[in-house]
């Protein structure tokens, strides 16, 4: 089986300018593997997932590949929710173990792109909900909503307000902003990539300081 790979350069992701390998497949919803290169990132798809071909390349910061401008199909939809249901959760029960010390260790020889403010544990799951809520969703011209005053409660409250206006959003939506363009099958497959993408980068802090 050889997988159909879309392929992003110039975006600002784990790392400045990065390039990163994305499928439509459904069985790898969400997926995404990153490096400093197209060429990397491809190679590294492979290796993960299995010979692939590249059907689309795109340049610059959240762009959109002509198959995100497809109307979004029911099963993707159902794909994303089902994910996203899964990862709070995952997310809650994180925050929710941590001791305060762990949550809030800023560990120093870690390195982030440019623009990331979000050093610790506690900072990252803030990220995750100002993303969806406060970054995504507006972007496609959906209502964002405020940050709640505690983590958990914002946790699960940007879960409810993200999962209703999902599943009532058009699924053919469309809009430019600031230079960007989103759609409804790139708001799902982007969310649908997101926080799990975020939560493995927390286990693996936990694991690089010891703390399983």
């Amino acid at each position: 089986m050889t997988r159909e790979v879309f392929i992003e350069t110039g975006a600002g992701m784990a790392f400045d300018d990065a390039a990163a390998a994305w499928s439509f497949d459904l069985e790898l919803w969400g997926r995404c593997i990153q490096a400093m290169t197209a060429e990397d990132a491809h190679a590294r798809f492979t290796a993960h997932f299995g010979p692939s071909r590249i059907i689309e390349t795109i340049r610059g910061d959240e762009q959109a590949f002509n198959r995100d401008q497809e109307t979004l199909r029911d099963d993707e939809l159902d794909a994303t929710l089902a994910i996203l249901r899964v990862q709070r959760d995952r997310a809650i029960t994180l925050f929710t173990s941590l001791p305060q010390d762990v949550l809030d260790h800023d560990d120093h020889a870690r390195e982030l792109p440019s623009y990331a403010r979000w050093r610790t544990i506690r900072q990252m799951l803030w990220h995750i909900t100002d993303t969806e809520s406060r970054y995504y969703l507006p972007s496609l011209g959906l209502p964002a909503r405020p940050r709640a005053g505690e983590l958990l409660t914002e946790l699960r409250d940007s879960s409810t307000h993200l999962r209703a206006t999902l599943a009532t959003m058009p699924r053919d939506a469309l809009a430019q902003h600031r230079g960007e363009l989103w759609t409804s099958t790139k708001l799902a497959r982007r969310l649908a990539w997101h926080e799990r993408g975020e939560l493995d980068a927390i286990e693996e802090l936990l694991t690089r300081w010891g703390h399983s």
